[in-house]
């Protein structure tokens, strides 16, 4: 068996293992916390920040909304070469029309994102940042949405990509 073989039987294993289908608690809070990563919903809260925001937090918000649409066309490309099939079919968390595949994560990106762009502009709140998107990205799985790897790896491309556009920024001596 090779690694490959070995890594996704671990991870059907382990995305198993956080299921929630039998607990009628856990099914109703994942099913809130599938949520916090749909796209129409940040794209509210971004507009919002960007019109309501004074500079420099609407400028911060804007470069957020740049490096969560650059980890969603990293997320894409990948999703639609590997076309990994999800878990399960459940209405009501993705569109089928446009987003059948599950590897990677587009609300795990989103929500990588979150605890890096959101301490930045919102510094204190970085605790809530960080509850939820570890809330969604569990949900996620637990509803059998998506395996564990899927979460993973999306919430690594929305961290990472967030990380080198404030470091680019940084070095370029663009302080906002």
């Amino acid at each position: 068996m090779g690694w490959l073989t070995r890594l996704d039987a671990w991870d059907q294993r382990w995305s198993q293992r956080l299921r929630v289908d039998d607990r009628p608690l856990g099914k109703r809070v994942a099913t809130v916390a599938a949520h916090f990563g749909d796209g129409p919903l940040w794209l509210v809260l971004w507009a919002a920040g960007i019109v309501l925001l004074p500079a420099p937090g609407r400028w911060r918000v804007l470069v957020w909304l740049l490096a969560s649409l650059v980890a969603a066309v990293v997320t894409y490309a990948i999703k639609f070469t590997l076309k990994r099939p999800r878990p399960s079919e459940i209405d009501g968390f993705y569109s089928k029309s446009y987003d059948r595949h599950a590897f990677p994560s587009g609300h795990a990106t989103r929500m990588g994102t979150l605890p890096v762009m959101g301490a930045w502009v919102f510094p204190p709140l970085a605790p809530l940042f960080w509850f939820l998107s570890l809330a969604c990205i569990w949900a996620r799985v637990a509803l059998g949405i998506h395996f564990l790897g899927d979460v993973v790896v999306g919430w690594l491309i929305g961290a990472i990509v967030s990380l080198v556009i404030l470091v680019v920024l940084a070095g370029t001596g663009w302080v906002l």
